[in-house]
């Protein structure tokens, strides 16, 4: 299977002529960037789909009776991406996606995730045959949501750690090469920093290429385990215990912090460079109670044994009553 896009077209005021090649095509979407992208679009789709939710009943029950088409036409974020790879995979067609906002890696990848009873359930793959990057709708979106996509990239800084720590305790092979390309990602991440809290047009290139380079240390190992460790683990299982979604960067930049102090007090360089980027990481910038935190943490151990996740600092380390409070000191709610 060929994990990476067939082709990343760049550019400013194209969508028409992205869209205007697709004779018979459905559009996957949410409302916001339908209502931004709608006026530059002539050609009608045959049937819009719109989501609110990936779960599962929701999902099956928005594809029910879809129309006969050659391509389905992701547009907007991650939601709605994802929403797109579903039905072009069910209905075996082109995929082509149209971020309106990088606040997350799935206009690249691969991997179709929906929630099943708000657990995270990896059913299959579809690979984008084009992507569309339209510079002006891009940086229309919040910058802050742009900027929280380098959080799907700065997880490789816990995520590491946890596969080198497994290991070590004997559950898996580490392959050093592999992660040195993933630190290499940090490290351009790091370079570009200034560019990317900008969302400038290099910024933006920046984090999509990473995304791409990140996908194929996954490829090259056969699975996410070079970027996806003990701060996904924290996600999954808030989302779990809350019943609700969450804006992908900062929920993922919350684990990063909270998963990076467990794993012997690592966070003070991760968070410098959230800081330097002004990435979104404390709880009250995605609504959590300070009970749910704390409720997060001290059933993460459980969580991951329900759900046979890889080994990491969670198996590691009991998170009691104390560990939780050191935990949660600094952070705003």
């Amino acid at each position: 299977m060929n994990w990476r896009p067939n082709e990343v077209k760049y550019g400013r005021n194209f969508i028409q002529s992205a869209i205007e090649d697709q004779e018979s095509f459905l559009v996957t979407t949410t409302e916001v960037p339908w209502n931004i992208v709608k006026k530059r679009v002539q050609n009608e789709p045959k049937k819009k789909v719109f989501v609110k939710s990936m779960e599962r009943a929701k999902v099956e029950n928005l594809t029910k009776n879809l129309p006969d088409i050659d391509t389905v036409i992701g547009i907007g974020g991650g939601l709605a991406i994802d929403m797109g790879k579903f039905v072009a995979w069910k209905k075996d067609t082109r995929l082509v996606t149209i971020p309106t906002v990088i606040s997350a890696d799935a206009m690249v990848t691969p991997a179709i995730a929906i929630r099943d009873d708000w657990n995270v359930r990896y059913i299959g793959y579809k690979t984008a045959d084009k992507v569309f990057v339209d510079f002006d709708i891009i940086q229309e979106a919040p910058e802050a949501y742009n900027r929280g996509g380098a959080e799907d990239i700065l997880s490789s800084y816990t995520a590491l750690y946890d596969w080198k720590l497994a290991s070590d305790r004997g559950y898996e092979t580490y392959h050093e090469n592999i992660a040195k390309k993933g630190e290499e990602c940090l490290e351009k991440l790091e370079k570009n920093a200034t560019e990317i809290k900008k969302v400038s047009e290099k910024g933006i290139k920046t984090l999509i290429d990473l995304y791409m380079k990140e996908l194929d240390l996954c490829k090259a190992f056969g699975n996410s385990r070079p970027e996806e460790g003990s701060e996904h683990f924290f996600a999954y299982n808030l989302e779990y215990l809350t019943k609700r979604p969450y804006r992908h960067g900062p929920l993922v930049g919350l684990g990063i912090y909270l998963m990076a102090k467990l794993q012997n007090e690592r966070q003070e360089k991760i968070v410098d460079l959230m800081d330097k980027i002004d990435l979104n990481y404390h709880p009250m910038e995605i609504d959590v109670a300070r009970s749910e935190v704390r409720a997060t943490l001290s059933t993460l151990e459980w969580y991951v044994e329900k759900e046979r996740l890889p080994y990491t600092i969670i198996n590691e380390k009991g998170i009691n009553k104390e560990k939780i409070r050191e935990l949660l000191e600094v952070l705003e709610f």
